[in-house]
């Protein structure tokens, strides 16, 4: 055999090296996923949501009756809520935490737990929301006013148990979406901010997630939580609607990975739940928005997620549930309320 193998080109020598070479990291690959079944198949399913006041108020809404409502209406326990940059200090040095205050003291009246997402980059569009005052073209300058934010937001919920973890960032290096100064997203800076909250908080979990669902961790810096987004449907001006081809398996096979490899605990931090079209959701029909998400496809998500082997997610659409409510579409309020009480119920 390996006379044989001496005789052949060194083009097809170099094929079969490749060959093994590619075997052999398949096979190592899947026992990294065998490895992230076992420590996660007897953890508790946990199933959250993400929560915008900015968002609901793009609908028109009373955005405290919108959280109310997801709180006692679905039920969750657990909340991903932002701690938005403009929101709090609004002017240079001047804070005011009455917005994340109120709904963190709500949720604790509920025995419910919140992360808060501090930085920069925040959920929802255009992503980044910086004050008025900032001026995102003087780089130095920028990066230590944001510094001093996460410290500050820091300082306010260390010690509130209903924190119980921090999200920094979010999605901070991916660059193609949102409308974001590129000079201040940078690993550089992410490693700045990541000492800061440290340095204010070490007892809990931090999470950061470096990019999307295509995001692939390699230089880091890292938190003690990697998080993705999941999603099926969107929209793009150049090709319309389309669909996403990746299938849970391949998120079970990522995951096995970064939590090996990177000593990373994973969680979905975005879990797609709402439509996805050709303007914002608040400019969407209802027959529009049912292209992209409705029951048959929230139901299929669930799946997808599940697929993964990860046991924590957050759903994405709170606001847009609510929205379609008051409009006496409740498809999609009363199967997420299903859903939440089912896993309430399989938890006690």
């Amino acid at each position: 055999m390996l006379k044989k193998f001496k005789n052949l080109s060194a083009t097809k020598k170099a094929l079969i090296i490749l060959l093994i070479v590619f075997v052999i990291i398949l096979f190592e690959t899947f026992l990294l996923m065998l490895r992230f079944n076992r420590l996660n198949k007897l953890k508790p399913e946990v199933i959250g949501v993400s929560f915008s006041q900015i968002q609901a108020e793009r609908y028109g809404s009373n955005w405290q009756q919108n959280y109310i409502d997801v709180l006692d209406g679905l039920g969750f326990k657990q909340l991903r809520l932002p701690a938005y940059w403009n929101r709090i200090e609004p002017t240079e040095g001047s804070f005011d935490f009455t917005e994340l205050d109120w709904m963190i003291n709500e949720a604790s009246k509920r025995d419910a737990k919140v992360t808060v997402v501090v930085g920069q980059k925040n959920i929802r569009y255009p992503e980044c929301f910086y004050p008025d005052w900032i001026n995102t073209k003087d780089t130095e300058a920028t990066s230590k006013s944001a510094v001093k934010y996460v410290e500050e937001v820091a300082k306010r919920y260390k010690d509130n148990p209903t924190v119980n973890k921090w999200q920094l960032e979010n999605e901070f290096i991916l660059k193609a979406f949102g409308e974001c100064p590129k000079n201040m997203l940078t690993g550089k800076q992410l490693k700045k901010e990541l000492d800061a909250l440290k340095s204010i908080d070490n007892t809990r979990p931090i999470l950061i997630s470096q990019s999307d669902q295509y995001g692939f961790p390699v230089q880091g810096p890292f938190g003690d939580i990697f998080g993705f987004s999941m999603y099926k449907w969107s929209w793009k001006k150049e090709i319309g609607y389309y669909k996403y081809p990746q299938n849970g398996v391949y998120f079970w096979w990522k995951a096995g990975i970064i939590s090996a490899l990177k000593n990373q605990e994973i969680k979905i931090h975005e879990l797609q739940a709402e439509a996805w079209g050709p303007r914002g959701n608040e400019y969407l029909d209802y027959a529009e928005a049912m292209r992209s998400m409705n029951p048959k496809q929230f139901a299929e998500n669930i799946e997808y997620a599940r697929q993964t082997r990860i046991r924590e997610f957050d759903l994405w659409g709170a606001e847009w549930w609510w929205h379609l409510k008051q409009q006496g579409q409740n498809e999609m309020w009363d199967i997420v309320k299903n859903l939440i009480n089912d896993s309430n119920i399989a938890n006690k």
